[in-house]
């Protein structure tokens, strides 16, 4: 191989290198972004089990005849 030739190819491994070392580093950012995304989704399925409880709770102190206090304008 001519000295050219491997100068070439010697530029070539450089430039897969950096493109492969970009590639790994958007992965990484995208699965920190997942796991954070995922923490998030948690949270909120967690506040609708949450207020399903409520709604369950409202709903059958409703039935019983209680009475349910109201949430004036002023909280």
């Amino acid at each position: 191989m001519d000295p050219s030739g491997v100068l070439l190819a010697l530029e070539e491994q450089k430039k897969w290198r950096e493109r492969r070392k970009r590639i790994h580093d958007r992965i990484r950012q995208l699965d920190r972004r997942r796991s954070l995304l995922k923490k998030e989704l948690d949270g909120v399925r967690n506040k609708i089990v949450q207020y399903g409880r409520v709604l369950i709770d409202l709903q059958l102190g409703a039935r019983a005849g209680t009475t349910i206090p109201s949430i004036g304008p002023g909280r």
